[in-house]
């Protein structure tokens, strides 16, 4: 709900927009809400897991499906993992979030209803959870909008990042909106045929464009975009490939996260070596292209980037029915 539509409603004395973004609502507060029909927290915690600096929780939803969420613990704060849709249409081969298909967009309220159960020590939010956010384009967005108002959460636009696969047609929407927030393209291939291997439901997507959408995004916000490359054995990490990649974005304002796979049930992929990750980011270093390597946290409890499943009320996994 946005805070203009928050007091068109005639909130009770003493309510603040603030208010509704409380992880537990006033009784004045909650009452008002049921009298106007308002379901301001739709989204039930089912189970919570911890693990060395993450946290994963499983929350459920009115229609029967529930989504995963990651608490991330870094030196200077917390970030929040959210997902954007339930389940997903892109099918990536290393990832669990799509391997029951999509089922539905998550509303701007359930995408900041996530944050909120997150706790108020949050101070980076990543669109990498369940789902491509640009395929839920308009209430990602509003959730943004609403995350960033100051007569509630005020959270700044610069500590949110949206990861995607890169849809060219929302790439250039994007560009286009006065939103200073962090972009992160998932590339993972540097040619079309790879790509379309690993991210069938992407192959209409020209790889070319996708960059150049990307690229075109970072020019106008003045930003540097962030390209991730999730190094596979066999599959992209040839001398080809990292050749390819310097001249992609050889003075370029991009920057690299090279990664290695989370191994994920059902998906026969293997887990490249430290040599190889070497060896690319020397490549990309030489070519004076910024450049790290990520291992992302959460694997202990299957929580960390493509681990996330699909599930239902219960806690099982939607692919299994």
């Amino acid at each position: 709900m946005s805070a203009a539509a928050f007091d068109a409603l005639r909130p009770p004395p003493g309510c603040a927009y603030r208010d509704l973004f409380s992880a537990r609502l006033r009784p004045d507060v909650a009452r008002w809400a049921t009298g106007h029909g308002l379901a301001l927290h739709a989204l039930k915690q089912l189970q919570r897991s911890r693990g060395g600096r993450s946290e994963k929780f499983l929350f459920g939803l009115g229609d029967g499906y529930a989504v995963e969420s990651v608490l991330i613990r870094r030196r200077d704060g917390f970030t929040a993992c959210v997902s954007s849709q339930v389940g997903c249409a892109f099918s990536c081969r290393f990832c669990a979030s799509g391997q029951a298909g999509l089922k539905r967009n998550l509303t701007a309220a359930e995408i900041v209803e996530q944050v909120v159960h997150l706790g108020p020590r949050v101070n980076r939010i990543v669109f990498m959870g369940i789902g491509e956010p640009l395929n839920n384009y308009d209430n990602v967005l509003g959730a943004i909008r609403l995350l960033r108002d100051r007569r509630g959460l005020g959270f700044p636009t610069t500590g949110i990042t949206l990861s995607t696969i890169g849809i060219p047609k929302a790439l250039r929407r994007l560009r286009e909106e006065h939103l200073g927030i962090n972009l992160t393209i998932s590339l993972h291939a540097t040619t079309q045929a790879v790509r379309d291997r690993l991210i069938p439901g992407a192959a209409r997507h020209d790889i070319g464009e996708v960059v150049t959408r990307a690229l075109s995004w970072a020019d106008r916000h003045r930003r540097k975009v962030t390209f991730v490359y999730l190094v596979l054995p066999g599959v992209n990490d040839s001398v080809a490939d990292a050749q390819r990649l310097v001249s992609m974005f050889a003075d370029k304002p991009a920057r690299i996260n090279l990664m290695r796979w989370n191994p994920v049930d059902a998906i026969k992929l293997r887990r490249t070596e430290d040599r190889m990750l070497s060896f690319f980011r020397h490549r990309l270093d030489r070519a004076g292209i910024p450049v790290v390597v990520r291992d992302t946290q959460g694997s202990d409890i299957d929580a960390a980037c493509g681990q996330l499943w699909l599930r239902d009320l219960g806690g099982n996994r939607a692919s299994d029915r």
